[in-house]
């Protein structure tokens, strides 16, 4: 939110561009009444020698009044204490706070109703902005309206306006119990200008566009890996799909490199913290101004998420570093930046943070996590180890399954010899190429 104006006392009015919301709440003696919108407000204390009601907090104009936008003095809002308003969900920033006073309750006149005064004082975000504040002097008589205009800054998404009742003016004239902070008015507008919710709704429907076109490549490359695609090929050539398979799990590097999740890349298994993967991803894209799969800075890395863990085992973090920047970039943060990006990267969707907690710590409200790395999977060598490897050694009928996929070979080997040879040369050409480890296949 970058603007908030509230009509004190009266209904909802508009003013040229601006729309004034109502406040016909009723008060009390002390009341707090949080409204549904983005703004709430409080009053405290008792009017003195005086039947309180509900109406006694609202102050109505007993005349003309002949002012410029009369509609926003026409009421006000009373207290015998302190009143005030906060204005809730605003974008952090420096604003300007307009306070619309009109006296409407004494009288300019040769009776005793004209000896009232009213002094307050007034704070903005805690700090007292007016002193022993009197409407009817500042506007030089009653029914007048008077501005006053100051300057506040949101660091916390929240603004304060209090009008504070400090035992000075009159008690008794023209009634008993004419004291208090009285307010017509509140205007709230931001100093800088808002961003472009249309540009913004663009942006999000491509990215969602984009996510949405991703999922589907996604799921139709799946289908087609298991087969369930384009059919399935028959004899020696199928049985050399599933090995070219098996070993090119081996080297995850053309799947986990990206930004898919690797549960779900290898095995199909979508979590809800595949997003928080990719985010991981990204982020270190950003802060190495480098492409994940396409950046090789050795020949032992295979990507630049391999490097960055490397760096991280290695403590230094500050090598991923954009060279373009030169020193001109906060070093803390982008220690916290990396981190986080390696927390979200990491390969076990259990040890991945939620995304909740991510905003936490990029913000810096909450810790930044140490990394926990499956010994597993990440050994001694800190070489970027395939998942899969670790996954068929959990589930012992695996082995089985790729002893029995081999005998098969074997067998329709046997049965046609040429086609056989060549199905050989070419996996043996597979386990020689750039796999990560090495793959012995025997044949007899």
């Amino acid at each position: 939110m970058y603007a908030l104006h509230i009509n004190c006392g009266g209904s909802t009015t508009t003013i040229g561009n601006r729309t004034y919301e109502a406040d016909q709440y009723l008060a009390g003696s002390a009341k707090f009444v949080p409204f549904a919108g983005n703004w709430g407000t409080s009053s405290t204390g008792q009017f003195w020698d005086r039947d309180e009601t509900s109406d006694d907090y609202t102050a109505k104009n007993v005349s003309v009044l002949r002012m410029n936008d009369s509609e926003l003095y026409t009421t006000a809002r009373l207290s015998p204490l302190s009143l005030t308003y906060y204005a809730r969900c605003l974008a952090n920033g420096n604003y300007t706070v307009t306070l619309h006073f009109a006296e409407i309750i004494f009288r300019d006149n040769r009776s005793y109703q004209s000896l009232g005064r009213r002094v307050f004082d007034v704070y903005i975000q805690a700090e007292r902005k007016l002193k022993d504040f009197d409407i009817e002097n500042e506007a030089q008589g009653v029914d007048k309206a008077v501005k006053r205009i100051f300057k506040a800054v949101v660091s916390d998404k929240i603004l304060e306006i209090r009008f504070q009742y400090t035992g000075k003016g009159t008690v008794l004239v023209p009634v008993s119990g004419s004291y208090g902070p009285l307010v017509s008015a509140i205007s709230i507008e931001s100093d800088f200008k808002p961003p472009d919710n249309r540009k913004r709704k663009i942006i999000i429907a491509i990215g969602v566009s984009a996510s949405g076109l991703c999922l589907i490549l996604s799921l139709i490359g799946i289908a087609w890996w298991s087969g369930h695609l384009g059919g399935r090929r028959s004899g020696e050539q199928d049985k050399t799909s599933a090995i070219r398979g098996l070993l090119k799990s081996a080297t995850s590097v053309s799947i986990t490199g990206g930004y898919m999740a690797p549960e779900y890349a290898l095995w199909g298994h979508l979590t809800y913290k595949a997003d928080v993967y990719s985010f991981g991803v990204v982020a270190l894209e950003i802060v190495a101004g480098k492409n994940s799969v396409k950046y090789r800075p050795g020949e032992d890395y295979v990507c630049l998420l391999d490097w960055a863990f490397v760096l991280q085992r290695k403590g230094s973090l500050m090598e991923l570093m954009d060279p373009r920047l030169g020193s001109n970039f906060d070093k803390k943060e982008a220690t916290r930046m990396i981190k986080v990006a390696l927390l979200c990267a990491n390969p076990s969707p259990a040890l991945r943070p939620m995304m909740s907690a991510v905003v936490g710590m990029l913000q810096g409200h909450i810790s930044v996590q140490e990394l926990n790395m499956d010994p597993s999977i990440y050994g001694d060598d800190l070489m970027f180890q395939s998942l899969s490897d670790t996954y068929n050694a959990m589930r012992p009928d695996n082995a089985s399954e790729t002893e029995a996929l081999a005998h098969s070979s074997d067998v329709t080997r046997n049965d046609s010899s040429s086609t056989s040879d060549a199905a050989r040369n070419e996996t043996e050409a597979l386990a020689r190429s750039s796999d990560l480890y090495k793959v012995d296949l025997h044949f007899p």
